[in-house]
């Protein structure tokens, strides 16, 4: 629980294909983990993800403008690119589809969701932006990072929930 970035922790291990290898992840993570004094609840092992387009979907509770909805580069390129829509919860999926075509990973690496339908992530992103505008917290972050976009839809790889103030 302690650690919420746990690629940039080095706590992640990806595209693991036998018994052995996973094993063997498993024996560098816990290793990685005492490096940290990190204490593990456990391991998670989830299917591996094709490619496709990788965009963050985060909500969080401002004290004056209520709910708000960001959209942006995901994965690796979320602290490297300053790629990011910020609009008021929820949005419907026009505004999303507007939010999606303003950032630069899309417009410029579309060929990452070749043959994908920018309704699809849309869709995502506005069902996401309802969730967030009924959260119950006072102060939060929820956070969908990367979702990952392709031709066979999107898929939400990893998530984060902090309350802050319930």
């Amino acid at each position: 629980p302690a650690v919420t970035h746990r690629a940039a922790a080095g706590l992640l291990a990806v595209d693991l294909r036998t018994p052995e290898e996973v094993l063997g992840a498993y024996r560098r993570l816990m290793g990685r983990a005492a490096e940290l004094n990190a204490v593990l609840d456990g391991i998670y092992v989830q299917h591996m993800v094709g490619p496709g387009l990788e965009l963050l979907v985060s909500a969080f509770r401002d004290p004056l403008f209520g709910a708000m909805l960001a959209c942006g580069a995901g994965g690796n390129l979320t602290e490297l690119l300053d790629d990011v829509v910020v609009k008021r919860s929820p949005v419907d999926e026009p505004l999303a589809l507007d939010m999606l075509g303003r950032l630069r990973i899309v417009r410029q690496a579309r060929h990452l969701a070749a043959g994908s339908d920018p309704r699809v992530a849309a869709e995502f992103i506005t069902r996401f932006s309802r969730l967030a505008a009924t959260a119950p917290w006072q102060r939060f972050v929820l956070e969908v990072n990367p979702i990952r976009w392709s031709r066979d839809g999107v898929v939400a790889v990893d998530s984060l929930l902090i309350v802050e103030q319930p």
